[in-house]
């Protein structure tokens, strides 16, 4: 005995040896992974994951929309003066003029782009500082110019709804000629004395430029200053606009938002309804799963049923009935002839089998079905969450494209905002079409093991608990790539976030419980200790029905209703009662001095009864087992016999059979047990 406790404490320190080990080896592999990747990359050093291509290196912040970016051997940056194009076919996003630098191989690449940056900014308060001159000394002195609604209708709008003319240049637009200075084509305004202006160039248009649009330098030139001239006359339109409906654009704005509530209240509406229909496909694979796993609480014998009900029962119902008589031998008759076709079946061993691999395939593919249901429901409310976003960024993007002085925030918004939503919507459809996959193929596994074991039931247990984390494992993974690709878009390097790979160590260290949990919920799993279902103890007195089971922590539910949530790097001996069949594991002590036979033939009438009764039947695998006699003392004999039973039922089984012996006993006059003692 001493060498066998040896034996097994040395099996547990090498098995905790070895979880120790493998999970600082994860610990290690991760921490060195996220460095690498994360950190700012030295000459020799490989990384796990490559950059994009159109990466920058700018140091601008993302929604500055001059920051450079590359075009094939040139950096470009954007000018957005944000004119009214008359070309419906064009949209916001394109910019005005772009200008390009030659990429130099004994320039730095952040020198090249802030350079171009700052070139491109130049243009910009150039251009804002000639029309605020005009608008302060020509235009805001004269009396406004009033125009019917339809000229001030944006060029843009599509020609079928409303043709609308393109408007003419205004009476203060100044005038923008090309010239040459120093060897080189610029744009320029002549001087006017009349609105304090001087001469001034505006733009150098530069051989590059024209090679990074794909035009000549001419060609080039001609098209900056049609497209300049135009929006300093929308500028100035835009100015008149105000002038004469000054609360236009605040009406406007509270329009286009509250358009957008409307859309989202809308959405909502929507949102509920699927809520109540993926609640109630919720529902029903929560009732069918518990159709086939008891709770040991609930089981009640029969006997006190008919007693707490005929306590309940009054004078007037005590009275014979003769249509109850009638309905009692129908009942009795048809109770009979069930028992009968029941016993046939379960002798016919092909029959039975055939029956019960039926059974649980009908419950598998209702189960299937429902969760099918449920992924659709998921997904169309998740993708409706996203519209609603969608819904309140277009609104913040028609309010400013409204106001001329935050309109640069509308092309950030929008390209922004459209790449979010096209890659969350990816990853959500994605992430659904996984969980669709993962049902399938759950399902299929579970009816080709099916057929080995027909009667069972604990594939339909796993496929449950094996879909619930699988699921939110796929979940988890989609989440943070959209993390990550969020991030990645609006331009927000991840090694800036990661502190130089001082913040990724740190999490690695304070995760390190998490992947304890993680290693060992996978361990579980895959060597199916419990399941969904399962009533199981973990020790320290703790057990109880598994409610829930992911890949960090178990929940389970006591006798009390108390839900007790254990880390599943806790868990190390787990006792599950109810794992493909359960016992009923009795023990009585009679009196030393009755017959040993005679109450055994009692008990197996009592167990023979309950087998050939409907309710117990079904429950009970095999007839009882007679150990035999256990222990004989002057307290009494005691026997021993077990009862093999359906998972988890064998405590309804354990208190009816327990009771109805008691009962046998007392009509037999059997007595039990009693100390005896001889003073002498």
């Amino acid at each position: 005995m001493k060498n066998l406790k040896l034996v097994k404490l040395d099996a547990q320190r090498i098995k905790k040896l070895m979880l120790s080990i493998s999970r600082l080896i994860i610990i290690f592999i991760v921490s060195l992974t996220l460095t690498l990747t994360w950190t700012t990359q030295s000459f020799g050093q490989i990384s796990l994951f490559s950059q994009p291509s159109n990466e920058t290196n700018s140091q601008t912040g993302p929604w500055d929309l001059n920051q450079a970016y590359t075009c094939g051997k040139f950096w470009c940056s954007d000018v957005y003066i944000h004119d009214d194009i008359r070309d419906s076919k064009n949209i916001l996003l394109t910019p005005e003029l772009t200008l390009a630098t030659l990429k130099k191989l004994n320039q730095s690449s952040t020198e090249a782009t802030q350079l171009l940056e700052k070139r491109a900014k130049v243009i910009e308060q150039t251009f804002n500082r000639i029309v605020n001159n005009i608008i302060i000394t020509k235009i805001s002195s004269k009396p406004p110019i009033i125009k019917p609604l339809k000229f001030w209708k944006p060029a843009a709008l599509p020609k079928f709804l409303h043709p609308n003319p393109i408007k003419p240049l205004h009476p203060c637009t100044p005038k923008i000629k090309i010239g040459i200075k120093n060897n080189q084509t610029v744009i320029f305004i002549d001087e006017q004395l009349d609105v304090d202006i001087a001469s001034q160039s505006i733009i150098t248009v530069t051989e590059i430029d024209a090679t990074a649009n794909g035009k000549t330098i001419e060609d080039l030139a001609k098209t900056w200053q049609n497209t300049i001239e135009l929006s300093f006359s929308n500028a100035f339109w835009g100015y008149e606009f105000d002038r004469q409906y000054p609360q236009a654009r605040l009406v406007m704005s509270s329009i286009a938002m509250g358009i957008a509530l409307l859309l989202i209240m809308f959405i909502e509406l929507l949102r509920t309804w699927l809520r109540r229909w993926d609640n109630g496909l919720r529902q029903k694979l929560k009732n069918l799963t518990e159709s086939i796993t008891v709770k040991p609480e609930a089981s009640t014998p029969t006997n006190l049923k008919a007693e707490n009900n005929n306590d309940c029962l009054t004078e007037q119902n005590s009275r014979p009935d003769k249509s109850h008589k009638k309905r009692s031998k129908l009942s009795f008759w048809l109770t009979r002839i069930l028992n009968f076709i029941k016993k046939v079946i379960k002798k016919n061993k092909w029959l039975y089998g055939r029956l019960s691999r039926s059974q649980q395939k009908i419950i598998l593919q209702k189960q299937s079905l429902i969760k099918q249901e449920r992924n659709f429901a998921q997904l169309l409310l998740r993708i409706s969450f996203i519209l609603q976003i969608l819904s309140l960024m277009s609104g913040f993007v028609v309010i400013t494209l409204i106001f001329r002085d935050i309109r640069f925030l509308s092309v950030f918004l929008l390209r922004e905002t459209l790449n979010i939503i096209f890659l969350w919507i990816g990853l959500t459809l994605l992430d659904k079409i996984g969980d669709f996959m993962i049902d399938y193929y759950l399902n299929r596994w579970a009816n080709q093991a099916q057929i080995f074991d027909p009667t069972s039931n604990r594939y339909t247990l796993r496929i449950n608990t094996y879909s619930v984390v699988l699921k939110q494992a796929t979940t988890f993974i989609t989440i943070i790539l959209g993390i990550y690709g969020t991030l990645w878009l609006i331009g927000l390097k991840p090694s800036v976030l990661a502190g130089a790979g001082i913040l990724t160590v740190a999490l690695a260290f304070l995760s390190r419980n998490l992947l304890e949990d993680m290693l060992n919920g996978v361990l579980i799993l895959s060597t199916d200790r419990y399941a969904i279902g399962d009533v199981i103890d973990v020790g320290e007195g703790m057990g109880g029905l598994v409610e829930n089971i992911n890949l960090f922590v178990t929940s389970l539910r006591n006798l009390d209703g108390q839900v007790i949530a254990i880390p599943n790097s806790k868990i190390s001996t787990v006792i599950n009662n109810t794992k493909e069949w359960s016992r009923v594991n009795f023990t009585i002590k009679i009196a030393w001095n009755e017959d040993i036979k005679r109450a055994i033939d009692v008990m197996n009438q009592v167990a023979n009864q309950m087998q050939n009764e409907p309710e117990w039947g079904s429950k009970i695998l095999e007839p009882m087992e007679v150990l035999g006699i256990d222990e004989v003392s002057h307290e009494g004999i005691l026997i021993h016999v077990l009862i093999k039973t359906q998972p988890s039922e064998h405590w309804g089984i354990g208190r009816e059979f327990r009771l109805r012996v008691k009962q046998a006993f007392d009509e037999m006059d059997i007595s039990l047990g009693i100390p005896h003692r001889k003073i002498v």
